[in-house]
């Protein structure tokens, strides 16, 4: 399926603008568990079997990708009670992700857990503002980040990953790999 090899190319970049942000923004940060945890951005869109959903309390029939793509390409307003619905059990499940993972390393203050989801957030948002398959994914065009965020610091997070961004991601769009 064509969404889903487009939201696999979206964790991809998310997790190298992450680690490039990281790099020189955060360097003390540990880059190995940062990565990790990176690449559960979006966890819920990857699960393909119904098996895999009990342990998120998710009981609705379709998979979370299969209903998000039904919103595929509309505008958010003439959808936006069911698609509200969608979003938050997608939430849910990523939420859950990111917890047991800190669980598994207690080790990590609670700083560097703000850290790990500030450059998640960052990145996710610029990739989104910057992908153009994005714009035709939510059905309308997309701000850019640095315009969209309101924590002055995170705009400038974003502005730095914004003027990278193609250079960071080249060989990671939908065209360069269709």
């Amino acid at each position: 399926m064509e969404f889903q090899h487009h939201i696999q190319l979206h964790r991809e970049r998310v997790v190298k603008l992450g680690l490039a942000l990281a790099k020189t923004q955060y360097p003390n940060l540990n880059q190995s568990f940062l990565q990790d945890f990176l690449y559960l951005h979006d966890y819920s869109k990857t699960i393909t079997s119904h098996s895999n959903l009990p342990k998120f309390q998710y009981t609705h029939c379709k998979l979370p990708v299969e209903r998000l793509f039904d919103f595929y390409g509309k505008a958010p307003k003439n959808e936006a009670p069911n698609l509200v619905d969608v979003i938050t059990d997608i939430n849910a499940i990523d939420k859950k992700v990111c917890i047991d993972y800190f669980e598994m390393l207690p080790q990590l203050s609670k700083r560097n857990q703000e850290d790990f989801y500030a450059i998640e957030k960052v990145a996710d948002l610029v990739d989104r503002s910057l992908d153009p398959i994005a714009a035709e994914e939510f059905g309308h065009r997309m701000l850019l980040a640095s315009e969209y965020i309101q924590d002055p610091f995170m705009v400038t997070l974003s502005l730095w990953l914004e003027s990278r961004y193609h250079q960071i991601t080249k060989d990671l769009s939908y065209s360069s790999v269709s």
